[in-house]
């Protein structure tokens, strides 16, 4: 079986493989603007958004970056990497950036903070082992950092930061998901602090009403970094319409052992407080300081809008006034496109003359500068959280979001979650329901449904249907562009259809006109000329066959279209990822693999068969009961004319079962057993058994969603 021909098999498929890897590319993405939300004037801050390195690997990354500087190597085309500009909507695996920072920094501890990270993130400082391996954090569109000693920096020489990115967790636990492509995205800001021993937390704000008087929770937390605590702490906040301190409220805060997070609760009350509306979007300023004995000072300030919203009788209440609902929904490509340029202002004003009120962000969490833009005009903001077609034993704690919620509805903007999209109806699902819905609070929350269903636990109007491009209630209705079926494309298709379907055309014909051979020819030592042009067209056929399904797969792929319904983000980003590659790179391979797959289909039951038949000349014995391929091929190149492209394949496997019982007989007729051809197959199918079983839950979860 494993003669020389099955040999140039495998070197062509490494061949084709390694030529696919060579050329493999990413879906280009565009780098995009970004705010901070909260500002410090205390603090040395360093942006590190900008110009990065982009690598396949942590290896590649280091070898490129580090040791060039030690004269080893220079930079080579294997290791090279391609350059960055981050925040982007492009997917990334690894990334390096140097930067140096100054010498009166050593005396302080430092922040590092990542802005809207999607995926699994590992950072590396100054190398990649274990021991410099300085944070790794889950990213959900927040902000996620964590402190770095300032012994781990180089002073006064370049510092390389790494970031390896693997896939979300929505990535691998939505239904059927799996870890690949090993890469997330990095769409907001990148920022380096040097913070004193003590800082203050991003806060909490809760307003509450009474009549015409706001009282304000401001909830935050003194972080205490490194061992020396010099304590007590004195917190002083002031609430100021921008000419005056309207509330302030002074704190001394003592130290505790054994904590290194202390919680401080500050209250303002502000009488006749000017509310925030969509006519007149106010914004107060808050401004927070913690200083010690020691002379030592931290502080944040952050713009703070007053209003009151509230779901009822299905209607949306804002400051007590009903508001009908007229919003917009942006994809995740619409959302890219807009913050690329930057003018979310005027975009947002111009939405608001077309009579829009509300920003609907499928699949994502907006970034601060779409929210504090959203915070200046008074234009409405409903997000989601990354909780969608998930089966109920995967769902996440809502807890893990309670970070990114808290920090995100600091803005009076944001109006209103989705908590979940497409999720069953069983006890689980309503357990994670109820939790998520209280996580969100006082904010509005909704579940967008993809059935029927009725989901205990949930008024009716918290419960909406897709319908076509709207969701729409009592409340309101927000719309979106008409679905698209449109994907990447495979533009030199047509063409290759029609070729392909003219050569398998012209080698039927030249196998019917051949003469026919039988099986015991197949051992002739000396054939005759007819006999060796009859194996000439077989084999011809066989690989013109396997040429036929490569292509056909490869059609397929580059058919998948991509958000076909524009609510439902788009989940599966392996899909993006191939449809950015060369399809004849990918045509080349799988061509080389059927191909492969056959032989050793063949080859295998060659040695069972009567006479232990050559592998290949069996193969060319084989084939003439599989002329009818030439129809599938007439298909794929009239698809232009209207053929139905899913008709094809399945077209295919039928035909082949429809001349199985011929290809039995066959067998059975020259003294063989069939079942030995079902080797190979089986176990290909034992492996796609076995994979499946992996996925039961996912198959339930199908099947209650597909039920009626």
């Amino acid at each position: 079986m494993f003669n020389r021909r099955l040999i140039i098999f495998i070197a062509l498929l490494a061949l084709t493989f390694g030529t696919l890897w060579w050329n493999w590319r990413s879906p280009i993405g565009e780098s995009l603007q970004t705010e901070q939300s909260i500002l410090s004037a205390a603090r040395y801050s360093q942006n590190l958004n900008g110009s990065w390195d982009q690598f396949s690997s942590l290896r590649q990354a280091w070898t490129t970056e580090y040791e060039p500087q030690l004269g080893k190597l220079d930079k080579l085309l294997l290791t090279d990497g391609s350059p960055i500009t981050l925040p982007s909507s492009e997917r990334i695996s690894v990334v390096a950036k140097r930067f140096q920072i100054p010498g009166e920094w050593s005396s302080r501890t430092m922040l590092l903070t990542f802005n809207g990270v999607q995926g699994h993130a590992t950072v590396y400082l100054n190398g990649i082992a274990s021991s410099q391996k300085v944070g790794e954090f889950e990213g959900s569109g927040g902000a996620d950092g964590f402190e770095i000693p300032a012994k781990a920096f180089r002073y006064g020489e370049d510092n390389i930061l790494i970031v390896e990115l693997a896939g979300s967790t929505g990535q691998r636990t939505m239904l059927l998901g799996f870890d690949w492509p090993k890469s997330g995205k990095i769409t907001g800001n990148i920022r380096l602090d040097a913070v004193v021993e003590t800082t203050l937390m991003t806060p909490q704000v809760d307003v509450s009403w009474q009549e015409t008087t706001a009282q304000i929770i401001v909830k935050t937390y003194l972080q205490h970094h490194g061992f020396a605590q010099v304590g007590p702490w004195t917190i002083y906040g002031v609430l100021s319409d921008g000419s005056a301190g309207i509330a302030e409220q002074t704190l001394t805060v003592n130290a505790q052992e054994g904590t290194d997070n202390q919680p401080v609760i500050l209250t303002f009350s502000v009488p006749n407080a000017r509310r925030w509306t969509m006519q007149t979007p106010f914004l107060y300023q808050l401004y927070i300081t913690v200083t010690n004995s020691k002379g030592d000072l931290d502080d944040l300030a952050l713009p703070l809008g007053l209003r009151s919203i509230a779901l009822t009788s299905g209607e949306w209440v804002l400051n007590d006034q009903v508001i009908p609902i007229k919003g917009e929904a942006l994809t995740v490509r619409e959302e890219s496109c807009l913050r690329h340029t930057g003018q979310l202002e005027s975009w947002l004003k111009s939405e608001q003359q077309k009579g829009i009120n509300l920003v609907y962000f499928i699949g994502q969490i907006p970034d601060e500068l779409w929210l504090q833009a959203a915070d200046r005009v008074g234009m409405g903001v409903w997000a989601e959280l990354p909780v969608e077609l998930i089966p109920s034993n995967r769902l996440p704690q809502p807890n893990v979001f309670q970070k990114v919620v808290a920090e995100k509805m600091l803005h009076p903007s944001l109006w209103a979650w989705t908590v979940g999209k497409g999720l069953d109806t069983d006890d689980l699902a309503q357990t994670y329901f109820r939790q998520a819905v209280k996580e969100v609070q006082p904010n509005l929350a909704f579940v967008i449904k993809t059935t029927s269903a009725v989901l205990p636990g949930l008024s009716a109007e918290q419960a909406i249907n897709i319908q076509g491009n709207k969701l729409q209630g009592v409340w309101g209705e927000v719309t979106t562009e008409n679905p698209t079926t449109l994907s990447a494309g495979w533009v030199q298709e047509p063409f290759v259809a029609g070729i392909w379907s003219l050569l398998m055309i012209f080698l039927v014909w030249m196998n019917i006109r051949s003469v026919t051979w039988r099986y015991k020819e197949i051992s002739e030592r000396k054939p005759r000329r007819r006999l060796r042009n009859a194996w000439f067209w077989n084999g011809l056929f066989v690989f013109a066959r396997q040429g036929m399904l490569a292509g056909l797969v490869t059609s397929g792929i580059f058919r998948i279209p991509i958000d076909v319904n524009p609510w439902l983000a788009h989940l599966w980003p392996g899909i993006d990822l191939l449809q950015a590659q060369s399809p004849w790179l990918i045509w080349a391979m799988l061509s080389v693999l059927f191909m492969l797959i056959r032989m050793l289909q063949v080859g295998v039951a060659a040695p069972h068969m009567p006479d232990v038949p050559h592998s290949v000349a069996l193969v060319y014995w084989l084939e003439r009961r599989y002329y009818f391929a030439v129809f599938i091929s007439i298909g794929w190149a009239l698809l232009p004319w209207g053929v139905p492209f899913y008709t094809l394949i399945p077209g295919y496997f039928f035909l082949v079962f429809l001349f199985l019982p011929i290809r039995i007989r066959d067998i059975r007729r020259i003294g063989g057993h069939y079942r030995v051809f079902l080797w190979v197959p089986g176990i290909i199918a034992c492996v796609l058994f076995f994979w499946a079983s992996f996925h039961y839950a996912d198959w339930i979860y199908l099947w209650h969603t597909l039920r009626p």
